[in-house]
This record gives structure tokens, sequence and C-alpha cells, in this order.
């Protein structure tokens, strides 16, 4: 019976450690385009204040990387690090939503919305098995 348990509770234990992390938030690109006015371009450093997988609010500082070719079509490239240093992101809004992904410690987070349609509604996430890198580390920030 004791070894019953034991076994039942290591199966939940990697059940529950097999999962990958993620949170949800709120974030509303068409509203931070117009407020940021991104759509006139001249903007150099933009601020994202985002969420890191662990729920925690994140100011970001980017630097708009967007050619004036891609803002006709309406599509923002962003590269930048948290304001603390500890977080290199990268984000792009095209099609009225967000996508990007940011790395911490070597580790990379993932950041889409959080269903095809819904455009106000994002995740962030830790990609499970696969061993992808974003950001370019090197990449100074001026």
């Amino acid at each position: 019976m004791k070894n019953i348990i034991l076994f039942l509770l290591f199966i939940l234990f990697c059940n529950v450690a097999g999962q990958s992390r993620s949170f949800t938030f709120d974030f509303n690109p068409k509203k931070f385009i117009k407020e940021n006015k991104l759509n006139k371009g001249g903007t150099k450093e933009v601020i994202f204040n985002l969420y890191d997988i662990n729920g925690k609010e994140t100011k970001y500082i980017t630097t708009d990387r967007t050619s004036e070719a891609l803002r006709k079509n309406e599509i923002y490239s962003f590269k930048g690090r948290s304001e603390d240093g500890t977080k290199l992101i990268t984000l792009t809004i095209a099609s009225g939503n967000l996508t990007g992904a940011y790395m911490e410690n070597g580790i990379s987070y993932f950041i889409e919305p959080l269903e095809k349609k819904c455009k106000k509604k994002y995740k962030v996430y830790i990609n499970s098995g696969k061993d992808l890198q974003v950001g370019q580390p090197n990449d100074a920030i001026k």
C-alpha cells in the first residue's frame, strides 16, 4: 500500500512539473499605437509595461526599429531590455496583435495572443521541450 501511494505521488509530481508555465495579461495594441503615436514615426524610445512569467509587472525600455515601409503596413518592431537590465526583449505588433519573446538567465519566454482572434488578451509562457533562443545577447541597446 505504501509503495502504491509513493508511486501515485511520483506520477502526480511528474505531471505537475512537466506542465508549461504561463501567465495571462491584458494589452491593447491599437490603443498602445495611438497613445505612443507610433504610426507617425520619429519615436526612438518606447516603454512597454508588460508582465513576466511570474505575473510581475515589468517595464521594458525598447528602441523602435520600424522601417517606414513596415510602418505604412502597420507593422512595428521593437528591441530592448527590462528596466532592471535582467531581460532582453524583442516585440512586434502586426495585424493588430502583439507577439514577441524575452530572454532571462538564458531562458527564452514567449508572448503571443491567448487565442487567435483575441487582440487584447495575451499570454507569456515558457516553451517546454524546445531549445530556442530569442534576442541577441550581444546586441547593444543604445
